[in-house]
């Protein structure tokens, strides 16, 4: 199934949604799913809870939103690096953005 989502060419992003009773919540959207990666997408992501779905008019690709809590900073990051697919995270410090990279390196065929 990882194969499936890595083929799929689906560019994760993620965030950190809230705290909430010490844990941490965090958010990760998929943008332009294509319909024949779905399954896959749902099964990498099933201990996860869907948060949104929704499609685009005009490519007809699925976009999908999870959410999880995690005990901590170190948990989430466990987690996000060893996702089949790089997850880019938006980390915002009061008017500072920074985006940190997770997971496999796309590694081409030659």
């Amino acid at each position: 199934m990882a194969n499936n989502l890595q083929e799929a060419n689906v560019k994760p992003t993620a965030w950190k949604f809230e705290e909430l009773d010490g844990e941490l919540v965090y958010s990760v959207q998929f943008s332009e799913v294509p319909w024949k990666f779905r399954k896959a997408l749902l099964e990498a992501m099933k201990d996860w809870k869907p948060a949104s779905y929704g499609w685009h008019k005009h490519s007809g690709n699925q976009l999908f939103v999870f959410r999880k809590s995690f005990k901590n900073l170190d948990d989430w990051t466990r987690w996000a690096e060893s996702f089949p697919l790089q997850i880019e995270e938006t980390r915002v410090w009061g008017n500072k953005e920074k985006i940190i990279t997770h997971g496999k390196k796309k590694v081409k065929n030659a």
